[in-house]
């Protein structure tokens, strides 16, 4: 494998079926995504000026769109013209979820509708500022442990609502983690769990017919289609996103660049390595051996050894701060 990870674009799409590398999914995307232009007007019931695009994912784009109507701007998310019928039903299913949600690590959804005009689908979320935590680590830059158990308490905050409500996100990782400030006092970090196109519900409990999600941080029952899945996948996929957090790098970094198959595989086969065995040598050993634990239970192979819900895998985080 190369030296040189990949940018993480590549890897944000929902893989609608085995095998397809990487590449091709990327080529067919870029062919495919809707184009909006700054200064244009989606006209629905109401109105919004498109004023830049902020962001893309594996379904389309998002764009900065001002609501003159609430006089505030908003995150626009438009499907890509040409998808299958499948991938739509998971993006008008997001905005009936995510509509009902009220948490504040949940980015809310304000609109939803379709554009007989353009042939389009989108939505309408709150517009957050700030950066998501995928940024932050290739920019380099050392996330401290309290930084780290404050956003990532956030997230299992977050991950302990939805999960009461009977839902699972399968695709927790640092894309869909982002991170902003409280409006109010500009000290206080605040968490959003962001991009639920792949959700599954657990009442009634989803059999999945094709494997969604990012191969890097899918739990190993994620990779078998047909197997039900519990709320426990999202534990997995925070713990390889806490491990790549504090240390900087992903588990399987030298694999990054693999087919989707290879990465699937290595979720499904080859244990987490240790985190401390990339920490910086001061660290305290009793802060190490605590990262350890709670990385090698958050990403248990079976299921059943992982923690049996967010309140309890907070509480092991928090432990951190004490393990000095």
């Amino acid at each position: 494998m190369s030296g040189v990870r990949p940018p993480r674009s590549v890897h944000r799409a929902t893989l609608p079926g085995l095998p397809r590398s990487l590449q091709d999914y990327e080529e067919r995307e870029l062919d495919e995504l809707t184009e909006l232009v700054a200064g244009s007007t989606l006209v629905h019931n109401k109105s919004y000026d498109i004023v830049d695009r902020v962001g893309e994912g594996g379904m389309g784009k998002v764009y900065r769109a001002y609501d003159p109507r609430m006089d505030r701007y908003v995150a626009l998310k438009v499907l890509k013209l040409d998808v299958p019928e499948s991938a739509k039903r998971r993006f008008r299913r997001e905005a009936v979820i995510a509509a009902d949600f009220s948490h504040p690590n949940l980015a809310r959804v304000l609109d939803v509708g379709h554009s007989d005009e353009m042939g389009i689908e989108w939505l309408t979320m709150e517009y957050l500022r700030g950066r998501d935590l995928g940024e932050i680590i290739d920019r380099g830059r050392p996330v401290t442990f309290p930084l780290m158990v404050d956003i990532m308490g956030q997230v299992l905050d977050a991950l302990d609502y939805i999960h009461t409500r009977k839902i699972v996100h399968c695709d927790v990782k640092p894309d869909n983690i982002f991170i902003t400030r409280d409006p109010y006092n500009r000290r206080l970090v605040i968490v959003k769990l962001i991009d639920f196109g792949v959700c599954r519900t657990l009442d009634p409990p989803e059999i999945p017919q094709e494997i969604s999600g990012d191969p890097r941080y899918m739990a190993p029952e994620q990779a078998v289609l047909e197997e039900a899945i519990d709320h426990r996948a999202d534990f997995y996929s925070l713990g390889i996103t806490l491990f790549e957090t504090i240390t900087g790098r992903h588990p399987f970094e030298e694999h990054l660049d693999a087919e989707p198959e290879e990465l699937l595989t290595l979720q499904y086969e080859q244990e987490v390595p240790l985190p401390s065995a990339f920490l910086d040598p001061a660290t305290p050993p009793r802060l190490a051996d605590a990262l350890d634990d709670l990385v090698a239970r958050a990403t248990a192979k079976d299921p059943r050894e992982r923690f049996d819900d967010a309140v309890q895998m907070k509480q092991a985080l928090r432990q951190l701060l004490e393990a000095k």
